[in-house]
């Protein structure tokens, strides 16, 4: 082989160990840049899914109280009624409501009386801890509470403890109302929804806000229970 083909068989040889040097960098970068669009992938579906989670939590979320929205509530007590009167069980209803609290925000303000209901929505949240519950905030100062599967003594006995939590909050009260700290009006309602009754789960809404003007009425710091199917009006079967 004379020096011409030497050479180019060299240039061959040279060209070939520079491809392959080059080639093995290339290759060593696009595994770095992959790597590196895979980690921001992973961050971006994981910040996506936190965006539909918190877009999902707002929609269902009072943005005051942190407890579930009025639309949360129809929603989740509509699917609870239908459930009862599938497998023949109890549902119960709780209403409660803040005394004097528009004497409070005339007294204290607009913000002070938003704290009221924050610390009312974390009492209520605190005594009704079972996953199937809900505690919602349906109107101003009115809370409602879900209670599946749970009958009139067993809601009864929640609707007092919700009624102490608030009453140990020990939260001062506006001047016009009768007791130095603020208290709330509970009234609850129990119904098996039955296949051939008419009833829906609005009726119980009714029944258990019938009861809570009559609690209102009667002074507040109570607990009424509304007698469904019976004449005559929401039984006071507790007060302090």
């Amino acid at each position: 082989m004379d020096g011409g083909w030497l050479f180019i068989v060299a240039a061959l040889v040279g060209a070939l160990a520079t491809y392959g040097v080059w080639a093995s960098v290339s290759r060593r970068r696009l595994s770095v840049r992959a790597a590196e669009l895979e980690k921001t992938l992973e961050i971006r579906t994981t910040e996506l899914e936190s965006a539909r989670l918190q877009l999902q939590r707002l929609s269902t979320e009072d943005p005051l109280t942190a407890v579930a929205n009025h639309e949360q509530f129809l929603e989740f007590l509509e699917r609870e009624w239908r459930r009862a009167k599938r497998d023949g069980l109890p549902l119960s209803l709780i209403f409660v409501d803040v005394d004097h609290f528009r004497a409070y925000n005339r007294q204290f303000g607009r913000n002070s009386g938003d704290d009221i209901l924050k610390q009312v929505g974390r009492a209520l949240a605190g005594v009704v801890g079972r996953p199937g519950d809900l505690v919602a905030r349906y109107h101003r100062d009115e809370f409602a509470i879900v209670l599946a599967s749970t009958d009139g003594p067993g809601a009864f006995n929640i609707s007092e403890q919700l009624r102490q939590a608030i009453h140990d909050l020990q939260m001062p009260a506006a001047k016009d109302a009768s007791l130095p700290t603020v208290t709330a009006s509970v009234a609850t309602a129990t119904a098996v929804p039955q296949r051939e009754s008419a009833w829906e789960e609005l009726d119980l809404i009714k029944a258990a806000r019938h009861a809570l003007r009559e609690a209102r009425a009667a002074g507040g710091n109570c607990v009424l229970r509304a007698n469904l199917g019976m004449a005559g009006p929401p039984e006071l079967v507790g007060r302090p």
